[in-house]
């Protein structure tokens, strides 16, 4: 089984687990280490009202006994369960519509403009492509040619007034 298919089958079995708790899957990462060591499964859960530690601690005991029975990962693997945190990253372009004006890294798989990676301000979404601002430049990118992309945790300043 091929990594598209181990992904799909998770959300089959993660989905449902997710939605009886009203919490979302934010989005999952597979690394398999060379020659098939190392096997990480990385999911995310998000939610409304937050996601703590007594979710992930649920979802992964409920997860990791489903994937016992149904044994799509071949070997040995690691489970880790999680909020996407506060530099979280993005597996939809979709996702980013809710961040519009806030700040993303994003690397490309194939260069734009004589570069790969890109820091700016989101200023507009409209799938698949998405529109980053840097230095009142405005750059159109593709999300099919995005390799990663996750938020930038700005910190509130602490002499700004709210």
């Amino acid at each position: 089984m091929d990594k598209n298919e181990i992904h799909a089958r998770l959300m089959d079995i993660v989905t449902p687990l997710c939605q009886a708790r009203d919490l979302d899957v934010w989005g999952i990462d597979l690394l398999f280490g060379a020659g098939g060591r190392h096997r990480i499964v990385r999911v995310y859960l998000d939610s409304q009202q937050g996601v703590g530690i007594d979710e992930c601690t649920e979802i992964s005991r409920h997860l990791s006994l489903a994937l016992d029975v149904d044994d799509i990962i071949p070997g040995a693997f690691t489970l880790e369960v999680s909020s996407p945190g506060l530099e979280r990253s993005f597996f939809a372009v979709e996702q980013m519509r809710a961040y519009v004006g806030q700040t993303v890294r994003v690397r490309l798989e194939n260069p734009l403009a004589g570069r790969k990676n890109f820091k700016g301000r989101i200023e507009s979404i409209d799938p698949p492509m998405f529109t980053l601002s840097i230095d009142d430049t405005a750059f159109e990118l593709n999300w099919d040619d995005v390799g990663k992309a996750n938020l930038v945790y700005e910190p509130f300043d602490q002499g700004e007034k709210r």
